[in-house]
């Protein structure tokens, strides 16, 4: 089998550096290269049917094309851990479309020396407790933008749901309501979900405990999360059920349950975005976004 051929071959028949080949190769207009050097490398490349590799592409932008996920799943939270899966899977697909590899990073910190702190462009942590993003963070000097969090730190862009404006508006057409939900790991944004909240209206469910769900029966219910709502069929009543998830498991849902729906796609290109923006070093003011959930008809 004829060996593929690589940047040195390039470079060696160019009479030029690994390095200018790179940079031609990724089209780098900061890199002063005389016209005939290029012209040349170009017409060497096409005559060796050279196509750069990844590690040729980082040499010459500067970039590993390598973005990191973290986030932590709770065995006492099936449901949003469902959610969660689901997120992560449109992060990952939307990424590798765009060219990049993607790599799970543990939340615990890893070792100063290891070569996952040096080879990775930015990254993208999900609902971390403020103790664990803290210590995250500080262990990785790289864009983070953090999702369902709030981090009170303006060095970090933050995405969330904005779950309060479709809790307020349930409520605020249903006031014998209550809300069932599994807790967040981020303190702060669990807060911000129920800080304005009648905690006698809140039911946070662990282990989907009998006895919580069973005192649900005969009461208007608002749910965060499709498994959940699935878990309360035999308790509530479809016809109370209000469901806050994303689109893609409502056909999971009770037929007469009202659906509104938690963009999960639109805060997953949202997160790439401000992610790739900061790593090109392209930064905006505003480092708060809010996903607005979409209200039904039924509840407006």
């Amino acid at each position: 089998m004829k060996n593929k051929v690589t940047v040195k071959d390039v470079a060696r028949e160019a009479g030029v550096s690994v390095a200018t080949v790179s940079y031609i190769m990724n089209d780098r207009k900061d890199v002063k290269i005389s016209d005939a050097t290029r012209k040349k490398v170009l017409q060497v490349a096409n005559l060796m049917n050279y196509r750069p590799s990844s590690a040729a592409k980082s040499l010459a932008t500067g970039k590993s094309n390598i973005l990191g996920i973290t986030y932590r799943f709770n065995k006492e939270t099936p449901s949003r851990n469902m959610e969660l899966s689901f997120y992560i899977n449109l992060l990952v697909e939307q990424l590798n479309r765009m060219g990049y590899d993607v790599i799970f990073i543990p939340v615990d910190p890893v070792s100063e020396n290891s070569t996952l702190k040096h080879n990775i462009d930015g990254i993208i942590a999900i609902d971390l407790s403020n103790e664990d993003f803290n210590n995250f963070s500080n262990n990785y000097m790289v864009p983070i933008v953090a999702v369902d969090m709030l981090v009170n730190d303006a060095l970090f862009y933050q995405v969330y749901s904005n779950l309060p404006n479709a809790i307020n508006a349930a409520l605020s057409r249903h006031s014998d309501a209550v809300l069932v939900m599994e807790s967040y790991l981020n303190e702060a944004y669990m807060d911000y979900i129920t800080g304005d909240i009648n905690p006698a209206r809140i039911y946070i469910v662990k282990n989907a405990n009998a006895d919580t769900l069973v005192s649900l029966r005969g009461k208007k219910t608002i749910v965060i999360g499709t498994y959940l709502a699935l878990l309360l069929r035999p308790y509530v009543a479809e016809e109370n059920m209000i469901v806050i998830s994303s689109n893609a498991f409502s056909h999971m849902l009770p037929e007469n349950a009202i659906h509104l729906e938690n963009d999960a796609s639109k805060k997953a290109n949202l997160a790439i975005n401000l992610l790739l923006n900061a790593i090109d070093r392209k930064f905006v003011v505003n480092h708060k976004y809010e996903i607005n959930v979409e209200l039904n008809p039924a509840i407006v």
